[in-house]
């Protein structure tokens, strides 16, 4: 079987997390870690693999696809980064997870473990679904956004694009979240959320703005 070697953009809490997950994959193998941020991380390995700084990695590009492994929807920074440098971008779904195939998955999309996308789906590109994740039938997702663990979206939904939905929030059937809006763990949405807020609660309200929440 040929091999599909990686590098995983991002050396924080999920970078690791993502490598577990290509382990679990065959046909992949990851051979590094990328930062762009602070280049004293480069200084020792991560997982033992190597930690490069993203000037640094333009060689790999003929031969290695990225995934980006930073759970914040400003992600798309080091992705424009790398693209620059010529690499294409890997989506990865997990065997342990189930998508349909009258879905769509975008460039770059991690779909974890345990996690179920159900029928005529799309999902953007760079999204994060992690584990445990469910996402009903004709739900619309936008690109860099992030879906927590154990997050809950019913059918007919739309999230925005750079959104993020927390650890075990539930969007009900057929509401809408807004560019860049943030759903606080645990919070049930039963209407449509505007871009660029913070929801918290059972029903979700309207807390403040979402910088705190990323």
């Amino acid at each position: 079987m040929d091999v599909q070697p990686l590098l995983v953009l991002g050396t924080h809490a999920f970078a690791p997390e993502v490598l577990d997950l290509v382990s679990d994959m065959p046909g992949y193998r990851v051979d590094g870690f990328v930062e762009n941020v602070d280049r004293a991380r480069t200084e020792q390995p991560l997982e033992e693999l190597p930690v490069y700084w993203i000037d640094e990695i333009a060689k790999f590009a003929v031969t290695h696809r990225a995934v980006c492994a930073l759970g914040t929807t400003t992600r798309g920074l080091i992705i424009d980064q790398a693209a620059a440098l010529g690499f294409g971008f890997e989506t990865l779904v997990h065997p342990a997870a189930r998508v349909s195939r009258r879905s769509e998955l975008g460039e770059g999309t991690i779909v974890s473990a345990g996690v179920v996308i159900a029928t005529r789906t799309k999902i953007g590109r760079h999204v994060i679904v992690n584990r445990g994740a469910l996402i009903g039938h004709d739900v619309e997702v936008g690109d860099f956004v992030t879906i927590s663990p154990g997050a809950n979206i019913a059918g007919f939904c739309r999230i925005g694009d750079r959104a993020y939905v927390a650890l075990g929030a539930v969007v009900v059937d057929r509401t809408s979240i807004g560019a860049e809006a943030v759903v606080g763990a645990g919070a049930v949405v039963t209407m449509d959320v505007p871009a660029n807020v913070k929801v918290l609660g059972v029903p979700a309200r309207i807390v403040g703005d979402p910088v705190a929440g990323r």
